[in-house]
């Protein structure tokens, strides 16, 4: 584990006579940052690796729109899978446009012409361990970090409530929350329930219909236990939660709930210490710049390389009551649904 925290120091100067004049940037270091998440249920393994940058005299924000200012030329990456220590394989990563492969990156400051990212196609192994090993080939510098990864089969992971898609998920009752449960593999450190919300749109002035899918994280960062794993989720925190993550509908639009899906995800210890640490804020110390965490080992590295998983009970129904309340509740009126999908 390493933790790089980074000081402002403020300079004070009084003299009849004095330079104005100084550097606001530090000096060029090499800095890789790394972000990878291996999970048994992927084909496709991706490991994104993206260089830190800094020029004194060039505007910045136009060097981000340049691939070769937040890719490197020249990486040998590659993985070694471990058993109790010893390494047993050995997988060279290829460097892919992920764009190419099916994830267009979003707009925004940083380039979006590429998106890079070193790809490895294997079914993992949840007895085995996993280590990512990066090489620049023109400076020499090794980064090195390890994982194992969560084990999604039935017997480590799988619902208890709701325990098929045949059971209704209910959320209009204002007292009683609905309760979810499950049973987790022993390597996972936290999980997320998300509700993928799926819904029609219809434009009534142009007649087109969209079939839209969000992901809502509707309890979010609950921490392992020995056991069975419990939350639950009121009814005004579902209600605040769709209307956060669906925008305000115009007066031309209407909306049609269609069947949603259940996910439980799960996530690795360095994972949720990686989250911790960059969302932990109060105390004496709020406003200073907080620590960043990463796991890999190398000089000037930042990132994290963990483990994902997840378990899902597709087109589970919500019940008539919480139908309704979308459709009237006070919270969600400006969202627009009136009916049921007809999809």
């Amino acid at each position: 584990m390493k933790k790089i925290l980074s000081a402002l120091a403020i300079l004070s100067m009084f003299a009849v006579s004095c330079s104005t004049k100084f550097k606001v940037g530090a000096e060029y270091k090499d800095v890789t940052v790394v972000y990878g998440l291996l999970s048994v249920s992927d084909t496709a393994h991706y490991i994104k690796i993206t260089k830190g940058y800094y020029d004194e005299n060039l505007n910045n924000l136009e060097l981000a729109k340049n691939p070769d200012s937040i890719y490197f030329n020249g990486l040998q990456v590659k993985i070694e899978v471990l058993n109790n220590g010893t390494v047993i394989q050995t997988i060279p990563l290829d460097l892919v446009d992920l764009i190419k492969e099916g994830y267009p990156k979003d707009p925004g400051t940083f380039s979006n012409a590429a998106n890079y990212a070193y790809k490895f196609k294997k079914t993992l192994d949840p007895s085995k361990s996993y280590r990512l090993l990066i090489t620049n080939l023109s400076s020499g510098k090794l980064i090195q970090g390890e994982t194992t990864v969560i084990d999604n089969s039935v017997a480590k992971f799988k619902f208890i409530k709701p325990n098929d898609n045949a059971e209704e998920l209910t959320f209009s009752d204002p007292i009683n929350p609905y309760v979810f449960s499950w049973r987790g593999p022993s390597n996972a450190a936290f999980y997320d329930v998300v509700i993928r919300f799926k819904y029609q749109e219809v434009n009534l002035s142009t007649l087109d219909t969209a079939y839209i899918e969000k992901d809502i994280p509707v309890v979010k960062n609950i921490a392992s236990i020995v056991g069975d794993q419990k939350t639950s989720l009121s009814n005004v925190a579902f209600f605040k939660q769709l209307n956060s993550s669906i925008s305000e509908a115009p007066l031309n639009i209407k909306r049609y709930i269609d069947t949603p899906d259940l996910y439980i995800l799960a996530g690795g210890q360095d994972l949720k210490t990686y989250i911790d640490v960059n969302t932990a804020q109060g105390g004496i110390t709020y406003d200073q710049i907080k620590p960043n965490y990463t796991n890999l080992s190398g000089e000037n590295v930042f990132g994290i390389l963990s483990t994902r998983g997840q378990i899902s009970l597709p087109n589970i129904r919500f019940s008539p009551a919480t139908l309704d309340s979308i459709m009237t509740g006070s919270y969600n009126l400006k969202l627009r649904f009136v009916g049921i999908s007809n999809k």
